[in-house]
């Protein structure tokens, strides 16, 4: 007695043309749909995903918390009522154990939206109020909550840029003197060697890996305790013994004024 059995066979992915059967055996002609796959689409990376590189050219972290009361520089006996208020200044800091953060390497211009970017070569974004960089700052990076720099931050970074000349070969007195006193090797002033009397473009004037120091004043963050904001530092048409980079002016007013001689400090997390 011959037996027969019914089998069913599902393809997938495809379609059974024919089938043809010889000596025991079923061949299928089969078309085979292929399956259309959408690409991955490419992540681009943004300024603000490429500024979290350690090795990028835009920013420089200022490590604070290892600045110490026994480090080198800070065993200098200020010459001046300067010197005497930064290193008060920095006691204060230092004792606070502020956390680490990073800033630009070079002041920032604007993109043709507007937009704060930092590429060397460009105007400086002069002529905004205190009250648009506050804004705008946050709106750089958020996540890596971008926003104007407070006394304090800039007040470490004047330590860690003394620390850096004293460490690059200067005398502890010559770094004291030039951040403190007459800030003409640091920065473009009016009384600067080659002094060109109108702003410099973005990413001058080199020293200790920063450049644009001077050239313009630079905004801060509101202050938490007193309110108003801070313009410290000069620009090319102060005398450099007038407004060295440790000159901190506070204003309660003018938040809404623009004003044409500084930019926004930025510092990231």
């Amino acid at each position: 007695m011959k037996a027969t059995t019914e089998m069913e066979l599902k393809v997938s992915g495809g379609r059974i043309l024919s089938a043809e059967v010889k000596d025991g055996i079923c061949r299928l002609l089969i078309e085979v749909v292929e399956e259309k796959v959408e690409p991955t689409p490419a992540v681009k990376e943004t300024e603000c995903v490429s500024v979290a590189k350690e090795d990028d050219d835009l920013f420089v972290c200022i490590k604070a918390s290892e600045l110490s009361l026994i480090d080198e520089f800070m065993q200098h006996r200020p010459k001046s009522e300067k010197e005497r208020i930064l290193k008060g200044r920095l006691k204060d800091v230092i004792l606070k154990r502020i956390d680490d953060f990073w800033r630009p390497r070079m002041d920032p211009t604007l993109d043709e939206a507007e937009n704060i970017c930092f590429k060397a070569g460009k105007e400086p974004a002069v002529g905004r109020s205190y009250n648009w960089w506050h804004e705008n700052a946050k709106k750089y990076c958020p996540k890596r909550k971008s926003r104007l720099g407070t006394k304090s931050q800039y007040v470490a970074f004047l330590g860690v840029l003394i620390k850096t000349l004293v460490d690059e070969g200067w005398t502890v007195d010559e770094a004291w003197d030039a951040v403190c006193n007459d800030s003409k090797k640091l920065g473009h002033y009016r009384n600067s060697e080659n002094a060109r009397y109108d702003f410099e473009p973005t990413g001058s004037s080199a020293i200790a890996g920063f450049y644009d120091l001077v050239n313009t004043c630079k905004i801060l963050a509101e202050d938490e305790e007193t309110g108003g904001f801070w313009l410290v530092g000069g620009c090319y048409f102060n005398f450099s013994s007038n407004h060295p980079l440790a000159d901190l002016g506070h204003y309660i007013d003018g938040c809404n004024y623009d004003l044409n001689n500084g930019v926004g400090w930025l510092v990231l997390s």
